[in-house]
């Protein structure tokens, strides 16, 4: 294994295992987190509709796109998922600026940084996509992130206006 198999595989796992972790303490309130049922009320504040519906939704995205993202199986779906959950937040968060301590953007934005890495220069060799053979063309990545892009772009259009 060469020294960029490895920064790949090191790349993929702790994404894989930060959007893991933000899915399951949605969906099952792992990891002092709250389960649906405050990931809804916060869906809900957010002006997302409906809100349990799309709380389910983000926490099975992000869940499964890390799975996926950290076996390496399915890359540019895994970065389509991952990458599309991640405008949504980003949206949430731009407005206050980078400083994470004011709920700014920039933990959301290393995120997306290195989404974007892994869909311009694949999985690695330590991966299910290469231990199944499973190839994409080059543009495969950009793809996922365009239709990501768009995705993530119809469900911020989508929200109700919340009043401050």
């Amino acid at each position: 294994m060469t020294a960029v198999d490895t920064g790949q595989l090191v790349l993929r796992l702790v994404l894989a295992v930060t959007m893991a972790f933000h899915g399951t303490q949605k969906l099952f309130g792992w990891f002092d987190g709250g389960g649906l049922d405050r990931a809804e009320a916060f869906f809900r504040s957010q002006g997302f509709r409906p809100p349990r519906v799309m709380a389910l939704v983000a926490g099975l995205t992000e869940t499964a796109g890390a799975v996926l993202l950290g076996t390496g199986l399915a890359t540019p779906l895994a970065v389509a998922m991952i990458a599309g959950t991640l405008v949504n937040v980003l949206a949430l968060h731009a407005k206050n600026g980078l400083d994470s301590r004011k709920h700014g953007c920039e933990h959301e934005l290393m995120l997306l940084a290195g989404v974007v890495s892994i869909a311009l220069i694949g999985p690695g060799a330590v991966s299910l996509d290469r231990a199944f053979g499973l190839t994409y063309p080059d543009w495969a990545g950009v793809a996922a992130l365009g239709a990501a892009a768009v995705a993530g772009a119809v469900v911020v259009q989508s929200r109700e206006r919340v009043a401050a």
